[in-house]
Parts: C-alpha cells; structure tokens; sequence
C-alpha cells in the first residue's frame, strides 16, 4: 500500500480577494465545533432561481449570440456591498444544473434605477474554471463609484461552454475537513485536499466562499497555489484559509480545489 504523503501549507492573507475539481460544502456533516465558534456548518444551500428570469427595461441582449447552454446556469445575486472608499462590490454564484460540466463561464451585473434604466454595467468570468455538474462557482464584479438614482441590481449569464474533456485534461482533487473555527472577524477553515487522479497534478486553485442564511455570498477567497507545486498520486495536502466577510450573517461556505494533470512524459 502506497504511503499518504502529507504536507502542511499555512496560507495568511488579510485582505478580501474575490476569486476542476471536487466540490465539498459545509452543508455536510462534520464533528461538532467547539465553542465560542459560530456555526459555519450544516448549511444547506437554497436552490437558485433560473436566469435569465426576465430581462431588465432598456437591456439589449442579442438572441443569435446566445448560447444554449446558459439557459442552463441558475445565478444567484448579486448581493452589492458599498466598500469604506465608496465603491460597490457585487458578489454571486452561479450554478450548474446540466449532466456535464461548463467551463469559461461570463456574467454581467447591471445597476438599474427603479424605472430598469441600466446606470452601469460590469461583467466578470466565475472564479473557476470549470463547473461540474450540480457544483457551483462564486462571481464578483466591482464598481468604482456608486450611479446616482442607483436603486437595485441585476445579474444574468452571458456566456458558458460544455466542456467533453474534463477527465483528460483536469486533475480528480478531493477535499475534506480538517477543522473550522471563527477568528476575530475572519472565518478560518483547515482544508486536506487528495489527488484522487492516477497523474500527477498542478496549477492548483482553491476556493472558499462565504455564505449567509439566504444563500448568497458574503464573500470568497481564490488561492493560487505555485504552478510548479506538483501532488503526485494519492499525495495531500494540507493548508488554512481565512477569509473575511464582505456582508454579515455569514453561516456557512462551500469549498472546491481545481488543478490540471501533468502531462506524462
């Protein structure tokens, strides 16, 4: 039996940064936290509704360009949060509902006025770069100021892709829970991430996002591991993330690793 291989990666950042693999979420179920730790787990995530819904007043959207796929990619939010510089922070999710994954993923905010007038417009690629069926990805798109007579805001999906060679070309990474707890005003999870693949894999990302009673997104953190860092077959690894919410209530997170196989030689 091959030996699991453990390494220890300790990841501080303390900022707010928005950001293939396996998707793990709180809403399993891990070994109770010790107190005083909020409850980050047994969340369970609301099912998102169906975009586009309807298309805002004043919002061209040219039907031959579509494609089919994203009527597809349920999105939530956003959810915007004024930033202490006065700008806006838009935070989402957008979820898979088809049999096969998607990858290069788009999606548009839009700040309406309370008539749909479209004040400003944003779009941004979902901080990941592939969407496994039934998993989901967190978006963020930022604005600089705030429009006036701003009153509300909209997402939909602009564009997405099937993707036919995930196993091919995307490492199998597992992850579970080491431990969790709540720092100050930052969540701290500890992550074991496995290479499940039979390559090795790197370019490993990995992702946490934030998450309030309502399902929406509260905030998230992407981190990009070194792209020379290689985990062989059945190796682990392990690190701590600390994020800090951009909105309150936060209750719960969804973590995902991607990473891409290394090419035999």
């Amino acid at each position: 039996m091959q030996r699991q291989r453990w390494r220890w990666l300790w990841l501080w950042f303390g900022v707010l940064v928005a950001g293939c693999g396996q998707f793990w979420s709180s809403d399993q179920t891990p070994p109770p936290a010790p107190d005083p730790t909020l409850p980050l787990w047994g969340y369970t995530l609301l099912p998102p509704s169906l975009t586009p819904p309807v298309w805002p007043l004043n919002t061209v959207v040219p039907v031959d360009t579509l494609s089919p796929v994203i009527f597809y990619l349920n999105v939530t939010g956003p959810v915007c949060y004024e930033t202490s510089v006065g700008s806006l922070v838009c935070l989402g999710q957008v979820y898979n509902a088809m049999s096969s994954p998607v990858e290069q993923v788009t999606v548009v905010v839009q700040l309406l006025a309370n008539n749909g007038q479209v004040l400003a417009s944003g779009e941004t690629q979902v901080a990941r770069t592939v969407i496994p069926p039934g998993a989901a990805g967190p978006y963020r798109v930022l604005f600089d100021q705030i429009p006036r007579n701003y009153a509300r805001q909209y997402a939909y999906v602009k564009n997405g892709m099937d993707l036919s060679n995930l196993s091919q070309d995307y490492a199998n990474l597992s992850l579970s829970r080491v431990s969790g707890t709540f720092v100050l005003d930052q969540y701290q999870v500890s992550l074991s991430i496995v290479n499940r693949s039979q390559q090795a894999a790197n370019r490993m990302v990995i992702t946490m996002t934030l998450l309030d009673r309502e399902g929406q997104v509260t905030g998230f953190r992407e981190v990009t591991l070194d792209p020379n860092q290689q985990l062989a077959p059945g190796e682990s690894l392990a690190l701590t993330i600390k994020v800090i919410p951009q909105g309150e209530d936060t209750v719960g997170f969804d973590a995902f690793a991607e990473g891409r196989l290394v090419a035999l030689n």
